[in-house]
């Protein structure tokens, strides 16, 4: 795979500090740096140096300081030390003193200027004058690497030869924006906990097929999503190669990479110095410098007039079934909590709203395909963010655009209105009536889940959501039943009331029970533009006269609402939902107010055209007139 940069690291610059013993060639390292050649005349401490982006390897502005001990005290130089991003800690090959120095006197003081003793700022270990020795003895160099973890990487250099002396700098750059300690426990020799999880991740949204390895396609996706270049047959071969020869188990009888291989492989680029690579992989797929999901991966900015809504849009719908197809193994048209924790693996935790709406399983209670989709069309109109942020954690960001092309933005409620028709999907019903009038069960009914088969276990529930998908006109919708429970039944909040269609809900055997739904309907729907529908539940028990000065369907009939639907606890009883589903995508229709003002405003366009048609008489006959008065006077002159 390719160790190319990735994108630009936007807004960072890098401080690189430099220290050691004196007479090490610090000062000599900053000036052959600039002038490309030593100076015999070197003075005592080379002022700051700023280096511009664009000729640095990263990318990224860098100041270069030096360290002089004549000129800064013990608290000057913590200073420097906190404020730097990165310390190339400069010894002299051919000065032990200065060899034994390293774990004596700097590394300490490094960890002791540092306020944060859990995070240590990133050190390079710079052996210079390495033109006058021929050996060099690694023995101390390697017990200090162990000793120190925070020593990111040795370089041997030389000022007087300008050898690697650009090569410092650019470790120098590297350990700051592609830190190896995030990544690798040098104690443990193994990866970090929190790279391997993302890593895994990585490797699970790479595997579309999800049979646990990566095929030569899959490895291609891969590296076009991160490097946007072509892998070469000859070198995927050499990766196999490579894999094949240092993990047992790292390729497939079939030829392809397994996760044990996929994790080999970036740590075999992070112990040869090239973690950018493994960086720009993680970095791609939303983690930020602290291996966690970044605000802006998950939370792309999204405006939302008031009056619209957010639902999925088709390529959304086709991703999140295709995600649920590969991780169906059994093909059974279900999610088992083992293939649904495999899904979510991918995720920081399951969405907490899974937990609160129901929607359709098989008789083990496990999520079916078309629940699947019911439950993230209610998510996305519901709270949109968190789908907008699943979809990023589930991999649809493998797609050449972000999330938001996984959602639209429904048009205005007030267009709808006005041109009769509504271009939504997913619509929202709350469920109202008085305690024990059956709310609970029309909206445990309107979908097939075994652990509501009986009505008894959930009979104490509050505020039950079911949605589930319903056919209007031959097109499939969403309905969305929501259960208004009220603290005080006689008083309903803004949020209670605001839904696209009403089900004002009455126990036809218990004659008390229709005076509150005409009471709600009375005080909260007579004057808003939010279709109604008086729904008389049928327990199977006598049916009463109601105690209200109009019975159902009188009061429904003077309201110019539609007939009281009569619901029974049944199979037949699923047309309560289409019925409801339909009022909702025509509110123009079956909404009291907006009925009763279509006459007002054919009655408006009938008034202006018999004005208009007025006026062009009178603009006629003005005309006929002058004509005459013209002629009049030529008759008269001749």
């Amino acid at each position: 795979m390719s160790s190319e940069m990735g994108p630009k690291q936007a807004g960072r610059s890098v401080r690189i500090l430099l220290v050691g013993d004196r007479d090490v060639g610090k000062t000599s390292i900053i000036l052959s740096l600039v002038n490309e050649e030593f100076l015999d005349e070197v003075p005592g401490k080379a002022e700051t140096i700023t280096i511009p982006a664009e000729v640095t390897p990263e990318l990224v502005p860098t100041d270069i300081i030096d360290y002089h001990e004549n000129e800064q005290d013990h608290e000057e130089l913590c200073e420097q030390i906190r404020h730097a991003d990165v310390i190339c800690l400069v010894f002299s090959v051919v000065d032990e003193t200065s060899q034994q120095n390293i774990k004596d006197k700097w590394m300490p003081l490094f960890r002791e200027c540092q306020l944060n003793n859990d995070v240590f700022h990133p050190v390079i270990l710079v052996g210079n004058k390495s033109d006058l020795i021929n050996n060099v003895s690694l023995h101390l160099v390697e017990e200090v690497l162990f000793e120190y973890p925070e020593i990111e990487s040795y370089v041997q250099c030389s000022a007087k030869m300008v050898m690697n002396i650009s090569e410092m700098f650019c470790y120098a750059q590297t350990a700051i924006l592609h830190p190896t300690a995030p990544l690798y426990s040098v104690e443990e020799k193994i990866l970090t906990e929190k790279c391997k999880r993302a890593l895994c991740r990585v490797f699970k949204i790479c595997d579309t097929d999800n049979d646990g390895l990566l095929n030569d396609e899959e490895l291609n996706n891969f590296q076009r999503h991160c490097f946007d270049c072509h892998l070469p047959l000859q070198q995927l071969n050499g990766i196999k190669t490579i894999i094949n020869m240092n993990c047992e188990r790292g390729i497939s009888p079939s030829n392809c990479v397994t996760l044990e291989g996929f994790l080999f492989l970036h740590m075999l680029f992070i112990l040869k110095g090239k973690a950018q690579t493994t960086w720009t992989v993680i970095r791609k797929f939303g983690y930020n410098d602290s291996l966690n999901f970044s605000y802006n991966y998950l939370h792309p900015n999204l405006k939302v007039d008031k009056h619209c809504t957010i639902e999925l849009s088709h390529k959304g719908e086709q991703f999140l079934s295709r995600l649920f197809d590969s991780h169906d193994k059994d093909r059974d048209d279900c999610l088992s909590p083992v293939e649904l924790k495999s899904l979510f693996f991918m995720c920081t935790e399951e969405p907490q709203l899974l937990r609160k709406c129901l929607f359709n399983t098989n008789h083990k209670g496990w999520i079916t395909s078309q629940g699947w989709l019911s439950f993230w069309s209610y998510c996305t109109l519901a709270e949109p963010d968190t789908t907008l942020a699943y979809l990023a954690m589930l991999g649809y960001c493998m797609k050449p655009e972000n999330q938001l092309s996984g959602v639209h933005v429904t048009r205005s409620k007030k267009i709808d209105l006005l041109k009769k028709q509504s271009q939504r999907s997913v619509y929202i019903c709350h469920v109202i009536g008085s305690k024990s009038s059956g709310k609970s069960t029309i909206c445990r009914r309107h979908v097939k889940a075994t652990k509501i088969d009986n009505d008894n276990d959930v009979a104490e529930e509050s505020n039950i959501i079911s949605v589930n998908r319903v056919q209007v006109f031959g097109l499939d919708k969403y309905l969305v039943l929501k259960e208004i429970n009220s603290i005080n039944e006689n008083y309903y909040t803004k949020d209670d009331i605001k839904c696209d269609v009403a089900c004002l809900v009455f126990d036809n055997s218990q004659s008390c029970s229709f005076e509150y739904s005409a009471h709600v309907y009375l005080k909260y729907y007579q004057n808003r533009d939010i279709p109604v529908l008086i729904v008389a539940n049928n327990k199977g028990r006598p049916i009463m006269k109601q105690d209200y000065i109009l019975q159902p369907d009188q009061f429904c009939k003077q309201k110019k609402l539609s007939p009281p639907f009569m619901f029974v606890n049944s199979n037949e009883g699923k047309k309560l939902y289409t019925n409801l589903a339909t009022m909702a995508s025509l509110p123009h229709k079956y909404s009291p107010n907006q009925s009763s003002l279509m006459p007002s405003l054919r009655e408006t366009i009938i008034f202006i055209w018999k004005t208009g048609i007025g006026f062009a008489m009178v603009a006629l006959c003005g005309v006929l007139v002058g004509k005459c008065i013209v002629k009049s006077k030529k008759d008269l002159m001749s």
